[in-house]
Order: structure tokens, then sequence, then C-alpha cells
């Protein structure tokens, strides 16, 4: 039993120094392990939190909208101008001649064909003139008459005294009495013919007033005017009805000398008139640029039988200006107000290479152009760039957002 105690203590004395002596690194080697085993847990933890952070994060982000840029090397400029819609003809008729008002057959808004009696002069002047030419027409044809039977004897008198002079039974006074006395007469059938011929003028000229009495539509139309009642008193060239071809109308447009360039007649354009469209053609552009307003009218029949179009209104015509100038098509919704006059929007990075959620980061840009619910734009935006197309009222610039849709 003293034996093993002995050995026993032996050994114990054998470790104690061993202890004794490495101490410091087996310390050191167990607080390394802790440290280790530390940071171990501490990296897991700060994983497994900030994994739940993501997931967090992830499921507060709020739903937007994008859209996927796409580089143009132009854009259209909508420019609308409006027309006056005039009739194709519109006059006013009336009486070249004095005279009493008769009749009026027509009333503002009647329609009427071309040849219609429109309205009347008295008569009455008409017919005691016509009787008087015939009476002057007839007294000239007697006389004329009259003179070419005088004449015929004086021609067959004068041959016998060519005869009697070259038989010197008659004098050469004689003879030149009868010779001049022939002259006179041809003179005066001349002046008979004439005087029938004036008579007969007379009449078709009667003939062409009493026509001319008569006022009727020289085309198809609509009266939108009636000026004079009966029993008025006109003196030649007054107006008693105002006339307008509606059925052909046409619109005049007054466009800057930059845009006539791009018409070609023959094209067919398109409208606005009120909530309805007109299709027209082109038919000329004026070569001489307007005065006043310093524009060139272009002028377009209408195609269309609309019985709604109505001469004196406007129509407007859209066009489209071709500018040369790179730059992006974005929705309105996309723009956010900067400094400097300046505009911007959310463009959207991938977060952590996913495709559904992503930050944001807002860009600076310039507003070229404004197109009613989209704007065409220039920056520092790039081909592919992801704009986010709406709500940007509720976004910041580093946010975590989901994307739901793309266009």
């Amino acid at each position: 039993m003293t034996e093993t105690k002995d050995n026993m203590g032996g050994d114990t004395a054998t470790v104690a120094p061993f202890y004794a002596r490495n101490k410091f690194p087996i310390a050191l080697v167990i607080v390394t392990v802790i440290v280790i085993s530390g940071a171990l847990l501490f990296a897991k933890m700060s994983a497994q939190a900030s994994l739940n952070e993501d997931q967090a994060a992830r499921e507060r982000a709020l739903v937007v909208s994008t859209s996927i840029l796409k580089e143009s090397d132009s854009y259209q400029v909508k420019q609308k101008y409006s027309g006056s819609i005039v009739a194709g003809r519109e006059s006013d008729h009336g009486f070249d001649k004095a005279g009493l008002l008769a009749e009026v057959m027509v009333d503002e808004g009647d329609r009427v064909k071309k040849g219609d009696i429109l309205a009347r002069l008295d008569m009455r002047r008409f017919d005691a003139r016509e009787r008087e030419l015939d009476a002057d027409l007839s007294q000239a044809k007697a006389l004329d008459v009259e003179t070419k039977a005088l004449l015929d004897r004086a021609e067959a008198t004068y041959g016998r005294y060519v005869v009697l002079l070259d038989k010197k039974h008659i004098s050469e006074q004689k003879f030149d009495q009868v010779k001049f006395d022939l002259i006179a007469l041809k003179a005066r059938k001349v002046a008979t013919s004439a005087a029938v011929t004036k008579s007969e003028a007379a009449l078709k000229s009667l003939g062409i007033d009493r026509e001319l009495a008569t006022l009727t539509a020289r085309f198809d139309g609509s009266v939108i005017r009636r000026y004079l009642d009966e029993g008025t008193a006109l003196s030649a060239g007054t107006p008693v009805v105002r006339l307008i071809e509606d059925h052909r109308l046409e619109i005049h447009v007054g466009l800057p000398a930059s845009a006539v360039f791009s018409l070609v007649p023959g094209e067919s354009h398109i409208f606005d008139y009120q909530s309805s469209r007109i299709t027209t053609k082109l038919r000329s552009v004026i070569k001489r640029v307007d005065q006043s307003t310093r524009t060139v009218t272009a002028i377009f029949d209408v195609t269309n039988n609309n019985m709604n179009i109505r001469a004196g209104g406007l129509a407007q015509l859209t066009m489209y200006v071709e500018i040369q100038q790179a730059g992006f098509w974005l929705p309105s919704g996309a723009l956010a107000e900067s400094r400097r006059g300046l505009w911007s929007v959310y463009t959207l990075k991938p977060h952590k290479g996913s495709k559904e959620y992503g930050t944001l980061a807002r860009q600076e840009l310039q507003v070229i152009y404004t197109d009613s619910n989209r704007v065409f734009v220039r920056g520092t935006l790039q081909a592919g760039d992801r704009v986010i197309s709406g709500g940007l009222h509720r976004l910041v610039p580093g946010q975590l957002v989901r994307v739901s849709g793309e266009s």
C-alpha cells in the first residue's frame, strides 16, 4: 500500500510541473477556442438577424410598376390648327336692274335647286316697254320697205337715164340729179335697215331683262338670309336673298410656312369637329403668305357627307412633325420635380440579384416634349433601364421595392 501511494505521488509530482510549465499556452488555446466559438456564434446570429431583417424589409417593400426604357432617335410633335368651314359657293342673289319687288318665293332655311325661282320684279313696265319696242320695230320695217321700193325705182330710172345720156337726149344736169337721188336712197336704205336691226336688238335686250326680272338660284344650296320683302323699290344690284352651296363644303386652315412642305395635294386628312370627325382631301395650298397672320392657307374639300357639318363652324386639324433628337419616352407619372427646373425619375437596381426586388436611385433629366400622358426626355438614362412609372410620392432613394409588372 505504501508503495502504491508513492507511485501515485510520483505521478502527481510529475504532472504538476507540466501544467505549471504550460499553463499560458493552454490558456491561450482555451481563450482562442472561446473567441472563435463566440465569433462563429455571433456571425451565425448576425447572419440570422440580417436574414430576418432582409426578410422583414422584403415583406414591408412597396409594390411598384416599372417601365423598361427603349431609346428613340426622334420624336413627333403633335400640333393642332383650327380651320374655318366654308361653303363651296356663297353669294347674294339680286336683280341687275332697278324695279319694284313684286314677290319673294323663299325664306331663310329653305333648300333650293339650281334654276328655282327665288323672287320676281313687277313686270308692268316691261310689258309697256315691249309694246313700245314692237311699235318701233313695225315702223322701222315699214320705212325699210318703203325705202327699198324707192331705191328699186331710182335704180331703174338711173338705168334709163344712162341710155338717154349716151344718145344725148337729156342734159348732164338732169342725169346728175337722178344719180345723186339714187345715192341718197341707198344711204337711206342702210339707215332703215339699221333701224330695224336696232329695234330687234332692243326687243331682245328687253327679253333678257324680263328673264332677269325673275330671280333664279344659280346653284343648289340653302337660303341663309332674306334681305327684303315685297313692295320694296330696288336699285340695280341690291341683294334680295343670300344663298350658300352647303352640300359642298371646304375647310380653310392657316398653317405656318414650315408645316405646308409635308402636305401633298390629294392626300386625305381627318379634322375634329365637335363630337364627330370630318374626312377631307387636300385640294390646294395658296402660294402666298397672309400678311396679317403670317400663315399659308390650305384648302381641304370635305368628302364625307355629314349633314351635321355646318358652314361657319371651326374644325381642328392634327399634324405630326418629326423632330430628330435622341431620348426616351416615359409615362407622365414617372416624373418627379427636381431642382433648377429639371425633373427626375426613379430607376430600379436589382436587390441581391433578385428580379422581383430592387432598390431605388434618383436620376435627373430634361423634359424635351410632353404629349398628353407621356413625355420625351433626355439625361443620364440608358436603354434597358427600369424606371418607376407611378406613385412616386411614396418613394425615396435607396428604398427597397417589389416589382409588380413591366411595360
